[in-house]
Formats: C-alpha cells, sequence, structure tokens
C-alpha cells in the first residue's frame, strides 16, 4: 500500500519531489527575472497566507470535533485481523469521539469479516478504502475494463459487508505520466464507472485525491476536482503537510498548510459543493519531534479543518499508531467539559517544531 503524496508546486500547481534540481533552479531563474521587474515570487506556503483565512458566514465561530459528520482513523488489513490490538483502538477511538473507521481492503477472508463486524457491533461506521491502481495506473491500466472489473468485485464484496461509503484511493494517473489535459478525462471515466454502480447499491462514493488538486487540476495525474465534483458523495484530499512543497515552509506549519488547501478547495467546488474529509497525518517524517510536539502539529492541523468549514477528517498512521491524538483528544474534551476556552490559532500559525532536518529520504508509504 505505498502511497506517496507529491504535492504543491509553484503556485499551488504542481511538481513532483522526484523534479527537485529542475524546480531548484527553475525558481532560481524565476526570483531572479522577478526582482529585476521589481516583482516577488509566491510559493505555496505564501499562496495559502495571501488566501482568505476568515471563517465562512455559515460556520460557527467556535466548532469542535462533535460538530464534524465524519471523524475517522486509517487502519491496515492486517490491524483488523487482530483481535487484541483491534480491539485496543476500537476502545481508545470511542473513548474519544471517532465514528469511522477506514480499513484497507485487497480480498477476501473471514478474519477480515469477523474484524469488519467488530469494528460495526461497536456502532463505528466502516469505510472500506481500495487501491485501483498500486503508484498510479500506465495509460493502458486506465483503460483496462478487466481491472476496473477486478476492483468492482472488492466493492461487492465490502458491500456485502455492510459498507455504506466506498472509498477509492489511487484513482489517478502515476505521477510519472506525461501531461495532458485528456488524463482527466480518462479519469473522470473511471469515476463514472463506480459512481454509477454504487449509486445503484444505495450507497456513496468518495474518493482520496492529491493535496495539490486542491489548488487546482493536476494535468500529469488526471485529477480535477471543478469535473469531478458532480460526479462524487464526498472528497478526501491528503493534506500531510510534510508531504508539501517545499516542505521547509509547509511541514513547519500545519495549520496554514491544512486550511489553504482546505478554502482553496473549497472555493474549486463552489459550483458543486460536496463533503470534504481531510486526511491529516499523526506524524512529520521531515522532522524529527517529541510527543509534545507530535502533540501540537496534530492538534494545528485538526483545528484548521474546524475552521475550514470541512464536514470531517481521517487521520493516516501508515503503522495505524494514534496514542498521541487519541491522548489529545482525550485532553480537549476534558478541557471542554471544565469550560475552557476553544483553541483559536491564527492563520499563519506555526507549531514552533525545531528545524533539525532529517536526512532526506524517501517519504513513508502512502
Amino acid at each position: 500500500m505505498m502511497k506517496v503524496e507529491r504535492n504543491v508546486g509553484f503556485f499551488g500547481l504542481g511538481f513532483g519531489v522526484g523534479s527537485g534540481k529542475f524546480r531548484h533552479k527553475l525558481r532560481g531563474a524565476l526570483v531572479l527575472w522577478a526582482a529585476c521587474l521589481g516583482l516577488s515570487l509566491a510559493t505555496p506556503a505564501r499562496a495559502q497566507e495571501a488566501a482568505p483565512a476568515s471563517r465562512p458566514d455559515s460556520v460557527p465561530a467556535a466548532r469542535d470535533i462533535r460538530d464534524l459528520a465524519v471523524r475517522g482513523i486509517y487502519l491496515q488489513q492486517l490491524t483488523v485481523r487482530d483481535p487484541k490490538r483491534l480491539r485496543y483502538l476500537i476502545d481508545n477511538a470511542l473513548r474519544v469521539g471517532f465514528n469511522t473507521m477506514v480499513v484497507d481492503l485487497w480480498g477476501r477472508s473471514a478474519e477480515y469479516a469477523a474484524g469488519i463486524k467488530t469494528i460495526q457491533n461497536a456502532g463505528l461506521a466502516y469505510v472500506p478504502r481500495i487501491t485501483l491502481f498500486p503508484d498510479g495506473g500506465t495509460p493502458a491500466q486506465i483503460n483496462d475494463r478487466g481491472i476496473l472489473e477486478k476492483r468492482w468485485r472488492l466493492v461487492e464484496y465490502a458491500l456485502s459487508l455492510g459498507a455504506s461509503d466506498i472509498q477509492l484511493d489511487y484513482i489517478r494517473f502515476s505521477s510519472r505520466n506525461a501531461e495532458s489535459p485528456e488524463n482527466a478525462d480518462k479519469i473522470l471515466e473511471v469515476v463514472r464507472f463506480f459512481r454509477q454502480r454504487i449509486e445503484q447499491r444505495g450507497a456513496r462514493l468518495q474518493i482520496d485525491v492529491f493535496g495539490e488538486t486542491s489548488y487546482g487540476p493536476s494535468l500529469r495525474i488526471g485529477q480535477d476536482m471543478r469535473r469531478f465534483a458532480p460526479h462524487l458523495d464526498a472528497v478526501c484530499p491528503m493534506l500531510y503537510p510534510s508531504h508539501f512543497e517545499p516542505y521547509k515552509e509547509t511541514a513547519l506549519t500545519p495549520y496554514k498548510t491544512v486550511h489553504g488547501a482546505l478554502m482553496a478547495l473549497q472555493r474549486q467546488t463552489k459550483a458543486n459543493p460536496l463533503p470534504i474529509y481531510a486526511y491529516i497525518e499523526s506524524f512529520n517524517y521531515r522532522y524529527p519531534m517529541s510527543d509534545a510536539e507530535r502533540t501540537e502539529y496534530f492538534e494545528a492541523q485538526v483545528q484548521a479543518v474546524l475552521d475550514s468549514g470541512a464536514q470531517g477528517f481521517y487521520i493516516w498512521s501508515v503503522g495505524n499508531h494514534y496514542d498521541i491524538p487519541f491522548n489529545s483528544l482525550a485532553r480537549r474534551a476534558r478541557e471542554r467539559s471544565e469550560g475552557a476556552p476553544p483553541v483559536e490559532m491564527a492563520a499563519g500559525a506555526s507549531t514552533g517544531i525545531k528545524a533539525a532536518i532529517l536526512p532526506f529520504g524517501p517519504p513513508p508509504p502512502r
């Protein structure tokens, strides 16, 4: 389940992590050119800072996670086949107010079905996460009806287990694919293929999209939210601050990164508004952090979701380690019961994470 997000590039429109040398040289040339003209060159972080950070009029001045329709965590398929560990996660999720578990689905098994039943019996919603094209598809794979039918059989299995929402991931071209306006046409056909069948079964479709598509379409991977929105029941943008570029800015300003992307996505889909369930992260792989810093990093992202007016969030942890989110939300609940004032954070707020950059390496699985 390798999933690496290569997010926002210049002006929020996206270049891959692998194009760093090219991006550095290009940016240097553009900065020099802009300086000669007396202009300034915006970075994605500055673009987010410049974007309106005020709450929409329809959003209350103070919100709590209880106001969100969806509050979930992600689980690997192996995790739900481990009864002891699954029970630990369920008990703690319920304790702090989660209502959903997104669970990988790669194949049928009695152990998987039993784990899903345990989740549902606890009163939690089961949302299967089905990967369509691992690491993104090639043109041949995107056009392969056999692959779509194979994935549909997984959807049918999930529906038979009681799922009412289906989450499709890697519904895109590979990030190594050539740019073309036609890429979004091909992915939209895939979206329609599944939406029609899922809707006929009385269920809802949500898809995961790269964070860069919050700011505009990606011609390389073929994700275009203005075009996709009318054909979806919800969208799940992957807004991991440590995966955006330039990460030296975004990884240190999680609130601004998540909030800016959510506001941009809402502006993009204004003609066809739909529920937004943001994927946020419980770790920052770019910088070493203490537990206290990780807590602050996580809480900044949650507050960004609340302030943006989004309808929910999912927490991503590849190893399904959620003690820091559990403890953080338990503390918020205690403060709420004791009448403490709600957390307020400025749009440009930083977590104060130490800028001791880890040696660069491949991003974690996602």
